[in-house]
């Protein structure tokens, strides 16, 4: 089977998006299928050893982010040689020119939406995205062998846009080894050292973005803080106008000696991050899947969320989370009480990390894109 994946940027401080592509064309090239990545710009691409091949589009050269027909033409025989192409981010003009070319060549095509027809994403820039999708966007989604949505949740908010589209649900590809048997390099006392006065760390890590809840969190930890001792760090990167506005927060509320703004952080230092921590808090209005969920709860660590994330049902059942409302008081309130109940806290850990290790078993995962390609490919 050749598999095919487009994303238009491979950045990792992107967010989540990147790093589910990654690991799922990684994942496809480790059970045997031939994968290639397709991208037009980025700096984190494949290795050698992963097994993917990394080719690049080019730049855009037809105004906006679009290809022109002479790029297009170059690009027709790595469609054509696929038996399934996957496209990425939808909203993408690029994408809607491949999968067009795709029709063209008879190559079945998926599409994962990745939380962006969700109800809260929708409500972002309306207008156009109605637009988007009337112009030629719908027509992509319902000629599509399957539409993948992460979630029931999500399926049923994509729904409501695209009825007429083939939903195949499947959750993200996510390998738990490193968090389930953290390797030596990755030690908190060697990235995250304890300060003179140890303290528990409530983590937040994600893209910094307003629609994660990053203010009501600092909002929270100014009531926290009033009762405990807690050293709050917020690790991840984003638009610099909103970050120099959370500092200010940070000032203005006087918890500049409990909240610390980290940056983005990946590989053992993230791993040794989330091993260090003692409570995980995610207090977004809008969240796909959230890899940082199973990477926490494989690491024992309860985790706090809200609805706005599409598989809060899953998180909530699994026993490893609190699922709260989204606004500064509940996000206080919880981590209180976690904070107060040690043994809480460690049945908590304790169930979220059997429920990542018996979902995200195995190749059980990675075998449902499979079936789900072959699905499309025998249409």
């Amino acid at each position: 089977m050749q598999i095919l994946h487009y994303c238009t940027r491979l950045r990792l401080e992107d967010g989540g998006v990147v790093r589910a592509i990654l690991d799922l064309t990684c994942a496809l090239a480790k059970s045997g299928k031939s994968v290639t990545l397709l991208s037009t710009e980025g700096e984190d691409w494949h290795t050698s050893e992963d097994g993917v091949q990394s080719m690049t589009t080019g730049p855009f050269d037809r105004h906006p982010i679009r290809f022109s027909a002479s790029r297009l033409a170059s690009l027709r025989a790595q469609i054509d040689q696929a038996d399934i192409l996957h496209l990425h981010t939808p909203w993408e003009p690029a994408n809607l020119q491949l999968a067009h070319l795709a029709r063209k060549c008879g190559t079945p095509y998926v599409i994962s939406v990745h939380g962006m027809l969700d109800d809260w994403a929708m409500t972002k820039s309306s207008m156009k995205k109605r637009l988007f999708l009337l112009l030629g966007c719908r027509k992509m989604f319902h000629s599509a062998s399957a539409v993948h949505c992460t979630a029931e949740a999500e399926a049923q908010q994509v729904k409501r846009w695209i009825p007429k589209s083939n939903i195949n649900v499947v959750p993200l590809v996510f390998d738990p080894s490193q968090y389930l048997n953290p390797p030596p390099t990755s030690d908190p006392d060697k990235h995250w050292p304890t300060r003179e006065i140890p303290r528990p760390i409530v983590l937040f890590l994600s893209r910094i973005h307003p629609k994660k809840g990053v203010d009501r969190l600092i909002h929270a930890a100014s009531k926290v803080c009033a009762l405990h001792q807690v050293r709050f760090i917020i690790a991840g990167s984003g638009d610099s106008t909103y970050e120099r506005s959370l500092h200010a927060l940070v000032e203005k509320l006087g918890v500049q000696d409990h909240v610390e703004f980290v940056g983005f952080v990946n590989g053992d230092r993230k791993t040794s991050l989330l091993r260090a921590s003692d409570i995980f808090v995610l207090p977004t209005s809008q969240e796909n899947f959230g890899l940082v969920f199973p990477e926490a709860m494989a690491c024992s660590i309860p985790i706090i969320t809200t609805k706005g994330v599409d598989i809060w049902p899953e998180l909530e059942e699994s026993g490893g989370a609190f699922i709260i409302n989204e606004d500064a008081e509940s996000t206080a309130n919880a981590i209180i009480q976690l904070l107060d109940d040690d043994a809480l806290r460690t049945k908590m850990g304790v169930a979220g990390r059997k429920w990542v290790a018996k979902t995200f078993a195995g190749n059980t995962v990675v075998n449902r894109y499979i079936e789900m390609y072959r699905q499309a490919i025998n249409q």
